[in-house]
């Protein structure tokens, strides 16, 4: 058997605060990236670039977050 069904879930209830905390801020750092990238392309130089690449890096911790961040955390170290 490839997966057991009997064993019970350690993971956090879907409805859980932290959940709902963690989706919403996973959101605005989503949203708040293509608003960096946009603004970084109006701006000229080194700084124009450097809010480029933070729209860049937000964008990414926004994906981390919900897919590798959290259920690290919900294993509580156990693999």
């Amino acid at each position: 058997m490839a997966y057991d069904t009997t064993e019970p879930h350690q993971d956090a209830a879907p409805e859980a605060p932290s959940r709902v905390a963690a989706g919403v801020l996973s959101l605005v750092f989503f949203l708040g990236s293509f608003a960096l990238i946009a603004w970084g392309f109006d701006i000229d130089g080194l700084l124009g670039m450097a809010i480029g690449a933070a729209g860049i890096v937000t964008f990414g911790l926004a994906y981390a977050i919900p897919t590798t961040i959290l259920p690290a955390l919900d294993r509580g170290g156990r693999r």
